[in-house]
């Protein structure tokens, strides 16, 4: 093999080495029926950049998330896949859901509009259920779809999976009551992570 005919060939396996190493945007670690929406974001979040982790968020949406008149509406599940353990406390999150959502609100609102400085800031309640679990409340707005104050209600799971040295945190949201069916559905949205 000649020199000039050396480099493309390194230059190609260096391409391909590149694309093998780049992670796919398609897999979701949230394991939930192929109709409910995926995103997948990485730390730090653009719209709340000051919430410190190291890692990915993986989002699912129920079909319904964006439409008002939906049994669904904003019900959706994300995954914090994090390098480090959070520490998560009932005030922890609280002061993180709320840095959350009003980055959200934010992000997503128009940004010359008039009333943006005047939008509702969210405002989270949490207790916690055990040494893994929280249940709370964010008040918010809704910057998607009825641009008005919306009530969510959130179940959290924390699981340290220390075979492969992630903490898990999942967060269940839905507006509707716990009783409500959509939260059959958020309950089978689960983790695709083998911690055991």
């Amino acid at each position: 093999m000649t020199f000039s005919k050396t480099i493309p060939f390194f230059i190609i396996i260096l391409l391909v080495f590149i694309q093998c190493n780049k992670q796919d945007t398609s897999i979701n670690l949230l394991s939930a029926p192929d109709n409910w929406r995926k995103e997948t974001i990485e730390f730090p979040l653009s719209f709340a950049p000051s919430l410190n982790y190291k890692g990915t968020e993986y989002v699912r949406f129920a079909p319904g998330w964006g439409k008002q008149d939906s049994k669904e509406y904003f019900s959706y599940a994300f995954l914090w896949y994090l390098d480090e353990d959070p520490k998560l406390s009932t005030n922890t999150l609280e002061s993180e859901l709320e840095i959350y959502f009003n980055g959200l609100v934010q992000a997503v609102s128009e940004p010359n509009s008039q009333s943006l400085n005047n939008l509702p800031k969210a405002k989270a309640f949490f207790e916690k259920i055990d040494d893994q679990s929280y249940a709370g409340k964010v008040l918010t707005y809704d910057p998607f779809t009825t641009k008005k104050e919306v009530n969510l209600n959130i179940v959290v799971r924390h699981t340290p999976c220390k075979k492969i040295d992630k903490y898990l945190v999942i967060f269940r949201i839905s507006p509707q009551q716990i009783d409500h069916p959509v939260w059959e559905k958020l309950n089978e949205v689960v983790v695709n992570v083998a911690c055991e």
